[in-house]
């Protein structure tokens, strides 16, 4: 008794009418904004409240998100279509269809699906299909249409109307024979009939001549048109005509205009209702190098309608190439995707350059964390570097801070660092200095002998007597490549000898060559080790002999010091000297960036104006496509924009462009309960 009525208190506890009205909302925003919820809608007058409830969040949340650019880019390909048909036995067994890659085509919402028609592919031909996306489901679908279908074109307009789709205009391109035709554009106007899947054509005496790139917006019972690229009286030209379309009927008229004032001419705009009586267009191109950056407003109050322009604010924050990019409108936002704006050094991603082996790098900034991936006497310190110097093992041995100088701390001054440079460099100087004095002036002369400059660091052999001495010393120096050497004057003179002097600072010269032997990152000039009795003189390096005893010891000293302050001078000029680099080459992030306009104040009375938002990161949105694409569409969904298509702009110039078959969503991220 007691488990039957535990498992009745149980089961009262996760019903999901116990719950609050907050945390319901919260699981039902996992499901899709279409369909899924309309159904729950029906359960009961308490979900149909929490549904309506959570339909305003969202859309509040996007509004939110526009302005505070805190959104989030979902993509749906066809890898990602084939894992959502995986759990549907059904559309694995019938195939799952999946819309070609297109551009330039022609993109509405009608309830939860959306509508693709032609468009452009990616080998100079178009497209006269009609596509149906579920947006409830993630689904693509073609329908089965029947009647008079459209010719294949694309930068046409379709609108939605009374459950049916509105198609007018557009271009097609040329047949391949014969060659050098020019582009076809078309005046032809279509409805579908979404119940029955028909197409209808509509044929009528007074209509707009072909035009393609034009704008269209419904109000009511009437489509108004505008603009768009055109062919009158076989003349190619941009048009800044207003037509009328009375949908009932199917009657094409111009209205009047008060002083004939109209735009300039343009294709590719933007054009929104703002109400039952207004419209604007925003953008467009007038030709080549002719990006319009202004906004129009449509007055049709009156009988006469009439154009007036609205200026723009905060231009600097601005969507750049307005004709080709998508747009839409959301609530009193217009919402369009272009190309990221010019980004500073923080924003771009750099290629360094290589730095030449052996030239100076300037120290880092005060407080900058050193860059030494470019450095290579920082990846592999030369030899002698721990002379004067503190040598830090950490546990990780690749990193540079391994090599400090004694006393040096990580965030001092460049003065102290210099001055501490500067010391070790006069201490080493000096001392090479009394150690050369020291042998200039020592009694014990160098004279010549034979072997190799290896031999010097060999153990030190017993010193003769002074017998074996004066028994084994010639009498005469032989003559070396034509040159005596006076060594009886040498030996009985105590002073300097120029000839002294001279094979000091040829061995100085010679023992500076040896330091390359331990520098692998410097090049090999010679091999020092081999000699040629027989060569010039001038290339000749001369052996020396020692009959002291530490005679060895001193060179192998005078080697270690050598070394020391070759480095050291080296690693002062990589401070004191700054080389002039080449300046990195730039390479731009190639993303859709997103630009927010206001539209409330467009109807002003007072002040009627258009004000950019200020982006933030200008305006790149985490998730967004990595490459720039243009001529895709742009439709406004339940708390969601949703982008499709499109063409690389780089691959226009090719035989075979690269376009988009992938659709992306923008919208807020979800709420924590």
């Amino acid at each position: 008794m007691d488990k039957d009525k535990f498992k009745d208190n149980y089961s009262s506890l996760i019903e999901m009418e116990d719950l609050p009205d907050e945390m319901i909302e919260f699981i039902l925003t996992y499901l899709s904004p279409y369909e899924d919820l309309d159904n729950c809608r029906l359960v009961c007058k308490r979900w149909s409240s929490i549904v309506k409830n959570l339909i305003r969040r969202s859309r509040n949340n996007l509004h939110k998100g526009l302005i505070d650019y805190r959104l989030r880019w979902e993509v749906f390909t066809q890898e990602t279509a084939t894992d959502v048909a995986a759990n549907t036995a059904d559309s694995l067994k019938q195939g799952l269809p999946f819309i070609a890659g297109r551009f330039a085509h022609s993109a509405v919402r009608h309830r939860n699906s959306m509508y693709i028609f032609g468009g452009g592919s990616s080998s100079d031909t178009t497209f006269n299909d009609l596509w149906r996306f579920d947006l409830s489901e993630m689904r693509w679908e073609r329908p089965l249409s029947l009647g008079s279908y459209p010719s294949p074109k694309g930068s046409a307009t379709i609108v939605e109307w009374r459950e049916k789709l509105v198609l007018f205009g557009g271009w097609r391109y040329p047949s391949l024979h014969p060659p050098y035709q020019p582009w076809c554009l078309f005046d032809e106007l279509h409805f579908y009939e979404l119940a029955s899947n028909r197409w209808h054509v509509c044929t009528s005496s007074s209509s707009p001549p072909p035009v393609a790139g034009h704008s269209a917006t419904v109000i009511g019972d009437r489509m108004v048109v505008f603009g768009g690229y055109r062919i009158a009286e076989s003349i190619n030209s941009n048009s800044n005509e207003t037509w009328c379309l009375e949908l009932l009927d199917q009657r094409w008229w111009q209205p009047r205009l008060a002083d004939n004032k109209k735009p300039p001419p343009r294709y590719g705009q933007f054009q929104f209702n703002l109400d039952d009586t207004h419209i604007l267009i925003v953008g467009g191109c007038g030709g080549p190098n002719d990006i319009k950056q202004d906004a129009w407003v449509l007055d049709m109050s009156k009988d006469i309608w009439a154009w007036r322009a609205i200026p723009m604010r905060n231009k600097k924050y601005a969507a750049t190439h307005m004709w080709c990019n998508p747009a839409c409108k959301i609530g009193t936002k217009l919402v369009a995707l272009g190309p990221t704006p010019t980004l500073p050094q923080d924003f771009q991603i750099m290629k360094q350059t290589r730095v030449p082996v052996g030239g100076g790098m300037a120290g880092p900034r005060h407080g900058a964390q050193p860059n030494n991936r470019n450095n290579p006497f920082e990846r592999q310190p030369p030899p002698g570097w721990g002379i004067g110097m503190e040598q830090r093992i950490l546990p990780n041995h690749n990193r540079v801070d391994n090599y400090r100088l004694v006393g040096l701390q990580a965030n001092g001054p460049e003065e102290q660092y210099l001055a501490n440079r500067r010391a070790i460099l006069d201490q080493h100087q000096q001392n090479a200095n009394n150690f050369l004095n020291n042998i200039n002036n020592n009694n014990n002369q160098l004279q010549p002998r034979t072997g190799r400059l290896s031999d010097l660091h060999a153990p030190v052999p017993a010193a003769p007597s002074a017998e074996e001495r004066n028994q084994n010393r010639p009498s005469t120096s032989p003559r070396l490549n034509g040159r005596a050497d006076n060594d009886s004057a040498a030996g009985s003179n105590g002073s300097n000898n120029p000839n002294d002097i001279e094979a000091a600072n040829r061995l100085q010269r010679n023992l500076a060559l040896r330091c390359r032997e331990n520098e692998p990152l410097l090049p090999k000039r010679f091999d020092e080790l081999h000699e040629d009795r027989f060569r010039m003189a001038a290339f000749n390096v001369s052996r020396l002999r020692s009959i002291s005893k530490d005679h060895s010891e001193r060179i192998r000293r005078m080697e270690e010091k050598l070394n020391a302050l070759r480095n050291s001078c080296r690693n002062a000029m990589i401070v004191q000297k700054s080389v002039k680099q080449p300046p990195p080459k730039r390479m731009k992030r190639n993303v859709l960036s997103l630009f927010v306009c206001e539209l409330s104040a467009a109807l002003s009375e007072v002040d009627p104006h258009l004000e950019w938002v200020e982006y933030k990161d200008f305006g790149i949105i985490p998730g967004a496509p990595e490459r720039h694409l243009i001529l895709s569409s742009l439709v406004a969904g339940h708390g969601e924009l949703i982008l499709f298509g499109g063409v690389h702009k780089e691959t226009l110039g090719e035989l075979t462009h690269q376009v988009s078959n992938s659709v992306h969503f923008l919208s807020a991220p979800k709420d924590i309960v």
